[in-house]
């Protein structure tokens, strides 16, 4: 039971409760749950930004990207989930291996969300920021998520078991809540983190990238730098996504369109609320602000910034459309960090 309060003056007063629910209690269709989880894909993966080729295909029911090019494979469920569901994802994926930028880019091109005529390698490699990203190497690798408010114990066994052995699939488990007349007010979905990339080359030494959010909040960076912070807003989930970091860890501040402008150390980890980044195009304040403080070392133009294409060609492939990310490949992330401040005194 979840219990809603509000502070009336001489304390907090409980102002309602609401219980946990299965859909079919409360008569809540399988494809508004489908539909409602697809179009808000930010609950299943907090903290990376999707690139949704398509959706409503019944099993899977979202087909989308990562910045890397995997494939993101969603499965959704409104009541408890079996070992059938992923028989048919599982069933999906090599049907995306063989031939898979034909069919996706099809798929992309009826998309309902998608410009007419719009071909997949050009969206993703605006997406991806990478103008060279050859369409072959899309969707060499796929991601299975089954996202259902209960699995049984033969699903479980069966993924578990998946994974003991590398398969990429998870489950991710949502609930809904519904007030004493049994009205649907809140749907809890346990949202998961990109996939972190393994720690090699010397193991994590340190390194986290932040993308700084261009595309939705156009010179925003600049205000981090001259403010000495990183920051997010608008997240259902507040400030989570800046968590993890200590004190003397260095920030590569990304750049949608420019690449990687500055690196940062992080002065203090603890995330505050705060304000003045975000404007709207009024010079408005945007809700729901958080910063960390950091002091930045190495602020680059954007003429010499380092760029997406030219970290691959260094060695690493950054994840750039990640909110807040370790960099585990220690050694690759050492020597971008060596050319960003070669480029600063150059």
């Amino acid at each position: 039971m979840l219990y809603a309060i509000e502070n009336e003056g001489t304390g907090f007063v409980i102002k309602g409760r609401y219980f946990e629910r299965a859909a079919l209690e409360l008569e809540v269709r399988e494809k508004t749950i489908e539909t409602w989880i697809a179009n808000h894909l930010e609950l299943l993966f907090p903290k990376e930004q999707l690139l949704i080729i398509t959706q409503s295909l019944g099993m899977p029911d979202v087909l989308a990207l990562d910045s890397f090019g995997n494939l993101i494979i969603v499965g959704i469920k409104r009541e408890w989930s079996d070992r059938s569901a992923v028989t048919r994802l599982l069933d999906e994926a090599p049907l995306c291996k063989e031939d898979p930028y034909d069919m996706l880019n099809q798929l992309a091109r009826e998309y309902k969300n998608w410009s007419d005529g719009v071909e997949l390698i050009d969206k993703f490699r605006e997406f991806a920021d990478d103008p060279t990203f050859p369409p072959e190497m899309l969707c060499r690798n796929q991601h299975i998520y089954i996202v259902a408010p209960e699995w049984d114990f033969g699903l479980k066994r069966i993924v578990e078991w998946l994974r003991q052995y590398h398969v990429p699939i998870k489950f991710i488990p949502f609930t809904l809540l519904a007030d004493q007349d049994n009205t649907l007010r809140m749907i809890e979905i346990k949202g998961v983190s990109a996939e972190m990339e393994p720690e090699s080359g010397g193991g994590w030494r340190g390194h986290w990238i932040f993308n700084t959010n261009e595309t939705h909040a156009p010179g925003a960076y600049q205000r981090m730098f001259d403010r000495g912070v990183i920051a997010i807003y608008g997240y259902q989930n507040g400030g989570e996504n800046l968590k993890g970091a200590s004190s003397g860890d260095m920030v590569f501040a990304y750049v949608n369109g420019h690449g990687i402008r500055a690196i940062g150390e992080v002065i203090d980890p603890a995330v505050r609320p705060g304000s003045g980044i975000f404007l709207d195009d009024n010079g408005n304040q945007n809700p729901d602000e958080y910063h960390v403080s950091v002091s930045w070392k190495v602020i680059l133009p954007q003429k010499t910034a380092l760029s997406k294409s030219e970290a691959s060609n260094i060695g690493y492939s950054l994840p750039v459309r990640t909110v807040f990310r370790r960099l585990c490949r220690g050694e690759l992330a050492s020597r971008l960090e060596a050319e960003i401040k070669r480029r600063a005194v150059s």
